[in-house]
């Protein structure tokens, strides 16, 4: 897991940091899939993982319950290219819905084959509610031996 922040230029295009752009092998025109699952956190995918991470997904929770998800994916989501100046042009739908269409500081972190993008105001938030339970983590951590 990594995160790194970075921000949304006032087109709503996302600045791809250069350990993301390696962490792919991106290059000019290289094109992904941006979507979300809970109306919050943008995620962004290679099509390849995309498909794959699908197919896990429908087999591990059913159908039934993978709809939800699938359909906030297709609903909000879309291809984005990566531009020469390693910026990815989100589709509308999902910078709308999340705000992304003003320039702001976001978060990026990897989870599994994804990479999320998180506004600011929710990656602190986050931050507030992890100090809440640090001390209990912590000592798990010791008692674990880890």
């Amino acid at each position: 897991m990594y995160a790194e922040d970075t921000s949304i230029d006032d087109k709503g295009r996302l600045k791809f940091p250069i350990a993301f752009q390696r962490f792919w092998g991106a290059t000019e025109g290289s094109s992904y899939y941006c979507g979300t699952f809970d109306l919050k956190t943008a995620i962004v995918y290679n099509p390849a993982d995309l498909y794959e991470f699908r197919q896990q997904l429908e087999q591990r929770l059913g159908p039934v319950k993978a709809a939800a998800l699938i359909f906030n994916l297709e609903k909000f989501g879309g291809q984005a290219r990566l531009d020469s100046e390693g910026r990815l042009s989100l589709p509308g739908g999902l910078k709308e819905l999340l705000g992304l269409n003003k320039k702001q500081k976001v978060y990026l972190r990897v989870r599994q084959k994804r990479v999320e993008i998180v506004r600011e105001a929710d990656y602190n938030l986050e931050y507030e509610r992890h100090k809440l339970t640090l001390a209990d983590s912590l000592k798990a951590l010791e008692e674990a031996g880890l």
